[in-house]
């Protein structure tokens, strides 16, 4: 597949998520897909491994919203930059829900096989989540002198 029809996956892969449209987004992840997150117990496999994170994901955030900053492909793989926003209304890992208006920023690494998702890793600024979520605090960095 060539890259720019890769990164035609990815957006279309975006605005399913973004329409709630799992059904579709998952008609393009393929059976033996493996998916891995640090927010995760382990890794994601297949197809309702996927649909049972995006379910845990829109339940803790029933308003999320995620915008594409970038879209990069080289050969099988796709990297999108996102900014993801929502609101915390249920339990995202293994925190209760805290009605916070976020905004958070993430990277998902993508290899693409005859069309289909076949492995992702998801590298997001957890730090700045957990912070506006009240469950992380970090020192103030100084200017250097």
């Amino acid at each position: 597949m060539a890259e720019k029809e890769n990164i035609q996956l990815a957006e279309k892969q975006i605005a399913a998520l973004n329409a709630r449209d799992l059904d579709q987004y998952l008609s393009r992840i393929d059976a033996s897909y493996v998916g891995e997150s640090e927010t995760l117990p382990g890794p994601v496999r297949g197809r309702e491994g996927a649909r049972q994170v995006l379910d845990m994901l829109f339940t803790a955030f029933p308003d999320l919203r995620i915008e594409v900053q970038q879209i990069l492909a080289s050969g099988d793989h796709v990297v999108a930059r996102l900014r993801l926003t929502g609101t915390h209304k249920g339990n995202f890992a293994g925190i209760a829900p805290t009605n916070k208006r976020v905004s958070w920023e993430g990277c998902n690494v993508v290899e693409i096989r005859n069309g289909k998702a076949i492995r992702s890793r998801v590298y997001a600024d957890n730090a700045s989540l957990f912070r506006q979520l009240g469950v992380l605090a970090l020192p103030k960095a100084t200017a250097a002198g």
